[in-house]
This record gives structure tokens, sequence and C-alpha cells, in this order.
């Protein structure tokens, strides 16, 4: 793939992937084909600031989980979230940020 098209994609990706994963993304770009350049347009990616504004304000209902995909636990935050007295909420809107943003490169390498 061209050094310009790996930019590109460097910038348009660098905020919803871990930030100690940028240049590992960088490196599987640069092998690349050039027919992954369409490609990863496609692939669906999780914005991980909606993700967070979902877990703080519906994160009791496990809305938050559902939308990135971990619908299984979601159903059990929703279930028995309550009985952690609002504990598994708070602690979870930290780690659904960081699986929103490993979801996302892990759906963008599985591309490549």
């Amino acid at each position: 793939m061209t050094q310009e098209k790996v930019n590109s994609l460097i910038i348009q990706y660098k905020d919803i992937i871990p930030s100690d994963r940028v240049m590992l993304l960088k490196n599987y770009l640069e092998k690349a084909d050039e027919k992954a350049y369409d490609y990863l347009y496609s692939v669906k990616t999780h914005n991980p600031n909606l993700v967070l504004t979902l877990s703080l304000f519906l994160g009791m209902f496990g809305v938050d989980r559902m939308v990135i995909g971990d619908v299984g636990i979601g159903i059990c935050k929703l279930l028995f979230g309550f009985f952690t007295f609002g504990i598994w909420p708070l602690v979870d809107i930290f780690f659904c940020y960081k699986k929103a943003k490993e979801k996302n490169f892990n759906n963008l390498t599985s591309v490549l």
C-alpha cells in the first residue's frame, strides 16, 4: 500500500484504536495489499466517545455493552447490575471505552 494511503488511514483511525497499537496498525497497513484500502472503509467501528456517553447514562441497563457487541454481558449487567449496588456499571465505564478501542483494532486487523 502506498505511503499516502497508509498515512490517511492512520489519521482516520488513530483516535478510535488504542494509542499503543497505532504503530502496529501502521506496520500492518504498509505490508497490506492495495485491495485492503477499499475494504477498510467498510469495516464496522465503534465510536469510543459514544460508548463512553452511553456507559455514563445508560450503563446500568447494559446498553454500552450491547452496542460494542457484548450482548451476553449487557444482558447480565441489565439483570444483575443492581445487585452490585451500582459498582459494576461504575467500573464498567472505563472498561467499555477501552473495549470499544480494542474491538476497533481487532476489526481493522482482521481485514488485513
